[in-house]
C-alpha cells in the first residue's frame, strides 16, 4: 500500500502542469511565485523522508530515506538565490535586512520550540528551569528538525555583513566561500550528534545557499547559455546527477563521517571532506537538473502553492506529530495511517500557526515605521 505515495506525489506535483511552448522557455522559472509550488512539493518530500526514518522496515518508502538532503539543498539554493536578487533589484535592500529576516524565520521557530515544550511538559518530560530557557531560545534543539531555520539565519547574517560592508563584488563572493567553508570545517569538528552544529545534515548541502547567490549574480549570461545548449544540458544532467547520488550514498557508507570530536588533520577530516566534495557534487546536479526542467515545465497547482506557502512552519511543526504518533500519545502500528494522520495534523497545525506568526510579522514591521513617523513629527 505505501508505493501509493509515489503515485499520490506524481500526481500532485503534474496536477495542472504547464509546459513553455515548443522552441521557449519560462522567462521567470526562478521567481517566487514560479517555484513555490516546487517549495510546496519538496516539504511534503522532507515530511516523507522524516516519517520514513522512524519506519523499522520503510518497504517501498525507503527511496524517501536518502532524498532529505536533495530536497533540503533546494531550499538553501533558492535562499541564496532570493537574497541575491533583491539585492539586485530593490535600492535600500540591506536597510532592515535582518529585522526582515529574522521575523520570518526566528518567530516560527520560537513559537514551535514554545509549543515542543508546552506537549513535552504536559506528557511529563521533566526540565529544569535553566533547560526551559535554553530550549526555548534555541540553545538547546527542543526539535532536532530546526537545524535549517538556524542554519539559514547563520547564512543570511554572513550575507548581510559582507554585501553590506564590503565594496567590491569578488570580494563579497569570496568572503562567502570562506564563510561556507569555515562553518562546514566547524561543524565536521564537532562530529554527529542532535544538538547545535553536530551532524553532517548541517552543512552537507548549505553550499547550495552560496551556489545560489552566485547564480543569481551571473544569472543573464548563465540562463543565455542555459537556453543556448538546452538540450545537450538537460540529457547530460539528468544521468550526471544519478551518478553523482549514487556514488556520494556509496562514499558515505564506505566512508562514514566520524561521530566524536575530529582534529583538524587527522583521517577523520579528510574522511569527512571527502564525503562532503561528492555530496556537494550530487546536490549541485540535483539543483541544476530542477532549474533546466523549470524552464520548461512549470507546477501550478493551488495545492502545492498552499504548501509552498506554509512550508517553515510545515518543516518546523511536523516533528511534533511524528513524535506524539510513534508512542508519545499514542503509537500508531498501520504505516499508511500513520502517515496519513502525521500529513493532516502538521499541515492543519502549520496553517494554524501561520495566523500568529504572520500577524506578528506584519506588527513588527509596523513598529519601526511608527516610531519613525512619530519621530519625525
Amino acid at each position: 500500500m505505501l508505493f501509493l505515495c509515489y503515485f499520490f506525489l506524481l500526481f500532485l506535483l503534474l496536477f495542472r502542469a504547464k509546459c513553455a511552448p515548443f522552441g521557449g522557455f519560462f522567462e521567470d522559472s526562478l521567481a517566487y511565485s514560479s517555484v513555490l509550488p516546487l517549495r510546496g512539493f519538496f516539504m511534503l518530500l522532507i515530511v516523507f523522508h522524516h516519517i520514513s526514518q522512524l519506519l523499522a522496515v520503510p518497504g517501498s518508502l525507503k527511496l524517501f530515506q536518502g532524498i532529505g538532503i536533495l530536497c533540503v539543498s533546494f531550499f538553501f539554493f533558492q535562499s541564496g538565490y532570493g537574497v541575491m536578487k533583491n539585492y539586485l533589484q530593490k535600492e535600500n535592500y540591506m536597510h532592515g535586512f535582518l529585522f526582515r529576516r529574522f521575523c520570518k524565520l526566528l518567530l516560527p521557530f520560537f513559537l514551535c520550540n514554545l509549543v515542543f515544550l508546552c506537549v513535552n511538559l504536559s506528557f511529563g518530560v521533566p526540565y529544569s528551569p535553566v533547560r526551559l530557557v535554553r530550549c526555548l531560545i534555541g540553545l538547546e534543539l527542543v526539535n532536532t528538525h530546526a537545524w535549517f531555520i538556524l542554519t539559514a539565519a547563520l547564512f543570511q547574517s554572513a550575507f548581510f555583513l559582507f554585501f553590506r560592508f564590503v565594496s567590491k563584488r569578488r570580494r563579497q563572493y569570496i568572503l562567502l566561500l570562506c564563510f561556507q567553508i569555515a562553518y562546514a570545517f566547524f561543524c565536521m569538528r564537532r562530529g554527529s550528534g542532535l544538538q547545535l552544529f553536530e551532524g553532517p545534515w548541517w552543512f552537507n548541502s548549505s553550499g547550495l545557499f552560496f551556489v545560489g547567490v552566485l547564480f543569481a549574480g551571473y544569472e543573464a549570461p548563465v540562463m543565455a547559455f542555459f537556453r543556448k545548449k538546452y538540450r545537450l544540458l538537460l540529457s547530460l544532467c539528468l544521468p550526471v546527477f544519478l551518478l553523482f547520488y549514487h556514488v556520494s550514498v556509496y562514499v558515505v557508507h564506505a566512508f562514514p563521517y566520524p561521530s566524536a570530536d575530529v582534529s583538524p588533520l587527522s583521517a577523520g577530516m579528510f574522511k569527512s571532506w571527502f564525503d562532503l566534495s561528492w555530496q556537494t557534487l550530487a546536490v549541485f546536479s540535483f539543483c541544476l537538473a530542477v532549474t533546466l526542467l523549470a524552464m520548461k515545465i512549470r507546477c501550478s497547482n493551488s495545492a502545492l502553492c498552499f504548501l509552498g506557502r506554509i512550508s517553515p512552519k510545515l518543516y518546523l511543526i511536523h516533528g511534533l506529530f511524528i513524535q506524539l504518533f510513534s508512542g508519545q500519545l499514542v503509537r500508531i502500528e498501520n504505516e499508511m495511517l500513520f502517515i496519513l494522520a502525521v500529513l493532516a495534523c502538521s499541515i492543519a497545525a502549520a496553517s494554524l500557526l501561520r495566523i500568529p506568526c504572520d500577524a506578528a510579522v506584519r506588527l513588527l514591521y509596523a513598529f519601526p515605521a511608527r516610531c519613525r513617523s512619530t519621530f519625525r513629527s
